[in-house]
């Protein structure tokens, strides 16, 4: 039987790793280690006290006109005033935000960015080819500052955030005109859902259960449309917007304007009670009072979708399917996603939800007597996950934002990371104007989910981080220096391949596993052997000679194969 009961005790290195590669990018042997002592709580509380940054926004290194690295989003208090005068377009700004993110990600020890992820993945709205990236840079500090708490009143601020304005039209949505797009979206994709769920059971079987919908699709979407209209946001003068608040993230906001508000009655269907909003009557009202009322207006509408018990569930599958696995059977509803739920709904809060759910029995494979068939390594790692988890796993040097400028953010993370692995894998960080509002399949098309990262037109680029990112270009990853921080004895094969599988799979390998590795990739399946050679004589005396200096590049060579097949392999792959 499933269980939301907490796990006790010590944690252990398979425990911690498992924990470690669901909540962060970075994992390192180190934190492993460290996390290995910790009980859950102890886990946990470090994960929720989120780290600092290294840098606050991206910092353009010094090109153009520029004379010193400088912001041009915010004022920055290190780097000085805001100064776009750097020779790049709207296009290479957006990169560079993008790249930023990836590499606070990559330096991340708590729970912050895998949560501001998910709620990329909950609310989606890509990134905009050409837009402004002030704004896009906006939306996902509004993700962040919400990640571990109030998904209530985020639901009401991204609804009038300028990025999702923008992005499905609501900022073109009038009284004379209305727009439904974001009014669809908002029930379909971001709350409540478009149906109830889909059972997989143990034979396979997929299906809904009762009424297949939440909502009407003639009467409440033309409906919360109206409710949705008047709001705006100025597209070229973000330093002139208005604010949400120290509360909310003090971040530019989009504006009611209640001259293209629908203040007519507003009525829900049977879905939601028929509850209705009365006309209010704009005789004598100020403009103040009439954006009072558009905001209450909206927020009763939000009030009331966050009302059905739906909708809770409908975001907790999501957060289960996002941390813990694909596969949501009928006993996966009733003991983990219902009082999930329950607990979510009492007030919304993220840091709630992910606590009760990353504290279960049920995360750690422990509520049967079969701890290895579920949860750990079951799920494909996102291609994002696959390239930043290889980056802190091997140490690599990732060249400096700020001394390294150009070699970091174009060379390594816009050339070689983003358009060389995630692009071609299907997984562009933000989406650009290729994802849908749903997001990436492996999000919503089920019952795949996790899966549809893995296919015939992704595995060859999934393949290719050794060769095109790790192994490529002057960023200065040496595998034998790895190595020996790693691996106590180097020159044992056995200590060798025991060390990286241990740090790497979620599991620990069979010995004809590893057998394979070191006959492989360090004996050369016995080819190499001259008579009367002990059984690991080729490696051991190559590493010894490695050490006096020679055959330097025969032994990176070797070890490079070696990652490479690690990487490549199924349990590497998985998370």
């Amino acid at each position: 039987m499933a269980s939301l009961n907490p796990y006790t005790g010590v944690l252990g290195s398979r425990l911690a790793k498992h924990l470690l590669r669901r909540t962060t990018f970075n994992v390192t042997q180190a934190r492993i280690d460290v996390y290995a002592n910790y009980t859950v709580d102890q886990a946990l509380t470090h994960l929720l006290a989120t780290s600092n940054k290294n840098l606050n926004q991206p910092i353009h290194y010094v090109s153009g006109n520029l004379t010193s690295p400088s912001p041009w989003i915010n004022d920055d208090a290190t780097y000085g005033s805001v100064n776009e005068d750097n020779g790049s377009g709207s296009q290479r700004q957006n990169d560079f935000l993008t790249s930023w993110w990836i590499d606070e990600a990559r330096r991340d020890t708590s729970l912050r960015s895998k949560m501001t992820y998910f709620l990329f993945t909950n609310l989606t709205a890509p990134q905009k080819d050409n837009g402004n990236s002030a704004y896009y840079y906006d939306y996902l500090m509004l993700l962040e500052h919400f990640c571990l708490s109030d998904w209530k009143e985020l639901v009401f601020q991204v609804s009038i955030n300028p990025r999702m304005l923008e992005f499905l039209n609501n900022d073109e949505n009038t009284v004379a005109n209305p727009n439904e797009n974001y009014a669809r979206e908002l029930l379909e994709l971001y709350t409540i859902g478009v149906g109830k769920p889909i059972y997989i059971n143990e034979d396979g079987n997929v299906g809904y259960e009762g009424d297949p919908l939440n909502y009407s699709e003639t009467i409440d979407i033309p409906e919360i449309a109206r409710i949705l209209t008047g709001w705006r946001f100025d597209k070229n003068q973000r330093s002139s917007m208005p604010l949400n608040g120290n509360a909310n993230g003090n971040l530019p906001t989009g504006y009611a304007v209640p001259g293209d508000h629908d203040f007519d009655t507003k009525q829900l269907s049977a879905y939601f009670d028929e509850y209705q909003i009365v006309a209010w009557n704009t005789t004598g009202k100020t403009e103040s009072e009439k954006k009072d009322q558009m905001e209450a207006e909206l927020r009763a509408l939000i009030d009331k979708i966050l009302a059905q018990e739906e909708t809770a569930k409908y975001i907790c599958r999501k957060l289960y399917r996002f941390f813990v696995s694909r596969i949501i059977s009928t006993e996966i509803e009733t003991d983990i996603i219902v009082p999930l739920a329950a607990t979510f709904r009492t007030n919304y809060d993220l840091g709630e939800l992910i606590t009760r759910l990353l504290k279960s029995k049920h995360f750690y494979d422990a509520d049967d007597s079969n701890s290895t068939d579920e949860i750990i390594g079951g799920l494909i790692k996102s291609p994002l996950d696959l390239a930043l988890q290889s980056l802190t796993l091997l140490h690599f040097p990732v060249p400096d934002p700020i001394s390294q400028g150009e070699l970091h953010y174009k060379s390594f993370y816009q050339n070689k990371v983003i358009n060389s692995l995630l692009v071609q894998s299907a997984h562009p960080p933000f989406g650009q104007t290729t994802t849908p509002p749903a997001g990436f399949p492996a999000q919503y098309s089920g019952p795949n989910f996790d899966r549809n990262w893995f296919n015939s037109s992704t595995i060859i680029y999934r393949y290719s981080i050794c060769k095109k990112v790790l192994f490529k270009g002057a960023f200065g990853f040496n595998p034998t220096s790895f190595v020996q921080q790693v691996v106590a004895d180097p020159s044992s094969p056995e200590d060798m391949v025991t060390t990286l599988t241990d740090m790497m799979f979620p599991e620990t390998p069979s010995e004809q596993r590893k057998k394979y590795f070191i006959d492989t990739f360090l004996f050369d399946g016995g080819s190499l052997l001259q008579e009367g050679d002990s059984k690991y004589y080729y490696w051991e005396s190559l590493w010894a000679e490695y050490l006096q200096g020679n055959k330097v590049n025969t032994v990176e060579n070797i070890l490079e194969s070696l990652i490479e097949a690690l990487i490549w392999s199924q349990e590497f792959q998985t998370t």
